[in-house]
């Protein structure tokens, strides 16, 4: 199959490694960013939408 589409294959694995680069930056910055879990990143969320 990759064979008679080259073109589409390399698209396909592009958009497959920057999805997963996405995914993968995304869980890193979550428990970076919200490391107490609920505790202080409930707080900090309910401070930036004026509750």
């Amino acid at each position: 199959m990759y064979d008679d589409f080259p073109q589409e294959a390399e698209g396909l694995k592009f958009f497959l490694t920057s999805a997963i680069v996405c995914l993968v930056g995304l869980v890193v910055w979550l428990s970076v960013a919200q490391p107490m879990g609920l505790g202080h990143g409930a707080a900090a969320a309910e401070a930036s939408t004026g509750h």
